[in-house]
């Protein structure tokens, strides 16, 4: 007989529904804010699981360093010190600007919605 497999996101799912559902109406009011918290935090984890693996962060970084040895903190002191520029990268603003936009659609997409126009989400 096979199992079926549920997914890690459909897990995460249910486990925010029943925080805020079932548990964080029966909490006394000194833990309602830790348990929000954790809710929040695994809205965080399901959208990093949901998020395309190809993402702006490594497109950007496998140009510029084709060795694979490159990482943000790289890049940031690549481009303080004019190594990496748009002279170099012409489109280096655009880039960071999407880099941007995809970290905000994971850790805080109410932020994002609240700066973009319903076209730019869409991007």
């Amino acid at each position: 007989m096979a199992v079926k497999r549920i997914a890690a996101e459909t897990l995460i799912e249910l486990a925010i529904d029943t925080l805020r559902a079932e548990l964080y109406p029966t909490l006394p009011p000194e833990h309602r804010y830790t348990a929000a918290m954790i809710a929040n935090a695994l809205e965080i984890a399901r959208r990093e699981i949901l998020a395309d693996d190809e993402t702006a962060r490594w497109r950007l970084l496998d140009e510029i360093y084709p060795d694979g040895d490159g990482d943000m903190k790289q890049l940031a002191l690549d481009i303080r010190s004019g190594k990496v520029n748009t002279t170099n990268k012409p489109d280096l603003h655009e880039r960071l600007r999407a880099i941007l936009v995809e970290e905000l659609r994971v850790r805080n997409p109410r932020f994002l919605k609240s700066r973009l126009s319903p076209g730019e989400l869409a991007d």
